[in-house]
């Protein structure tokens, strides 16, 4: 049997974090953390999250938009036209206070992962890129775009996706679908929720079945928020309407 955890969607949010670390620690049988990416942005304790995710020795990291978005600012490279008008300033505002030590961390960062576990196969990412465009930079809008969260959709688009656990994360909201092939699940974000808790997914592999539990840890989310005023954070309004 083994078990591990998936996390996904941080977003520079130091609180939400170390409330779903310390469960996963409480819990001693997790044997490894897959971290679908979007570690920074949004948020604005960027080194804190940094700090803690590259300390861990048990941990698979992907990429995500933001992350990658963020260096792009970081390395005066071309800034996806997508999000500019969303999240243009406040990206640059977060590289103003990223410390440089990261930045070899999260250029280094990958798209997909694909991994044998117990005889089955698995599929991390952050979100579907069709292969074509695994390599284009960030610039050029690599990503799908977001579907709805229903099996038709998901199964549509990880289409060409041979595995049998498909998991992924960018859009904040639960996925939990099983088309009897292939179980596609995202747990939603742990940094970017409508209340005071975070979320992460366990999954235990034994004898050949997948089973998947979704958790929510509640925490003090109010640091958080109060964060973004403090700290006179861009795009606090977008932020709070779209994500909180």
């Amino acid at each position: 049997m083994v078990k591990f955890a998936i996390l996904t969607d941080i977003h520079g949010n130091y609180d939400a974090l170390t409330a779903v670390l310390d469960d996963i620690d409480s819990r001693h049988d997790i044997e490894h953390i897959y971290n679908l990416g979007d570690n920074i942005g949004v948020g604005h304790r960027t080194n804190e999250v940094l700090e803690v995710v590259t300390n861990r020795d048990d941990m698979t990291y992907i990429s995500g938009n933001h992350d990658e978005a963020i260096m792009a600012v970081a390395h005066n490279e071309p800034y996806p036209e997508s999000l500019k008008n969303k999240f243009y300033e406040h990206h640059q505002w977060i590289v103003e206070h990223l410390d440089t030590k990261y930045y070899n961390f999260l250029d280094g960062l990958q798209r997909e992962v694909t991994q044998e576990i117990e005889g089955l196969n698995f599929y991390f990412t952050h979100y579907r890129i069709l292969e074509e465009n695994m390599k284009q930079h960030i610039s050029e809008d690599p990503f799908e775009p977001i579907i709805d969260p229903s099996l038709e959709h998901v199964h549509g688009l990880f289409n060409g996706i041979d595995a049998d656990f498909v998991t992924f994360g960018h859009n904040h909201v639960l996925h939990h679908f099983d088309d009897i092939e292939t179980i596609y699940f995202n747990p939603g974000s742990v940094g970017l929720n409508n209340g005071a808790y975070a979320v992460y997914g366990i999954v235990e592999v034994n004898n050949g079945a997948i089973n998947v539990e979704r958790v929510k840890v509640p925490y003090d989310n109010q640091p958080f928020l109060d964060g973004f005023d403090e700290k006179d954070v861009p795009g606090k309004q977008l932020i709070f309407e779209s994500f909180i």
